[in-house]
């Protein structure tokens, strides 16, 4: 059980809290509130900005959505957080990611059937969130050579940063996982 209380949108007063929630079923795209946002209720200024943050780095920008959620899904299976882990594997699967693209992700992602590009944006990823002060030039320069610009390494980096921020989060908090 969660250590704060769950709103669902039925129980929501504030209109601020309502129009947030309006917005994520609008713009998230999985039908639902998620359990992240219903416990950020609390606070409504909070929790909108927290939105506004999620929004602008997942759901807008160059980088796809989808490449977002993979940096997400190896970031949240590093930090053993299995609330994160278990929404951005929906996230995908909602998406469109094939079933042997997901399972691998998570089991082998050496043998994950992902472009060469994809790959080293998820292992950059990852790495800017488990070992920040170990990124090199080198690292940057292989995104640049597939392709990248610098507002594009721009977004994987908080990416990184959002969803490390998430996983603290949710585990902090013992965050159940949403009924998907």
């Amino acid at each position: 059980m969660a250590h704060f209380s769950i709103k669902e949108p039925d129980e929501v007063t504030d209109l601020k809290v309502k129009e947030v929630y309006d917005e994520i079923l609008t713009e998230l795209g999985f039908g639902i509130v998620p359990n992240i946002f219903k416990s950020m209720a609390i606070n409504p200024d909070l929790l909108e900005a927290n939105w506004k943050k999620f929004r602008a780095t997942i759901l807008k920008g160059d980088v796809p959505r989808t490449l977002k959620e993979m940096i997400g899904v190896a970031i949240s299976q590093a930090n053993n957080s299995p609330y994160a882990l278990n929404v951005h594997l929906h996230g995908l699967s909602a998406l469109g990611m094939s079933e042997e693209v997901l399972k691998t992700l998570v089991s082998d992602f050496a043998a994950c059937p992902l472009p060469a590009r994809e790959k080293a944006v998820i292992t950059f990823g990852l790495k800017a969130a488990t070992q920040p002060h170990d990124l090199t030039d080198a690292d940057y320069q292989q995104l640049r050579s597939l392709g990248l610009d610098e507002s594009e390494i721009f977004e994987i980096i908080g990416t990184a940063d959002l969803f490390t921020s998430i996983n603290r989060y949710t585990d902090a908090i013992a965050l159940e996982i949403d009924s998907l």
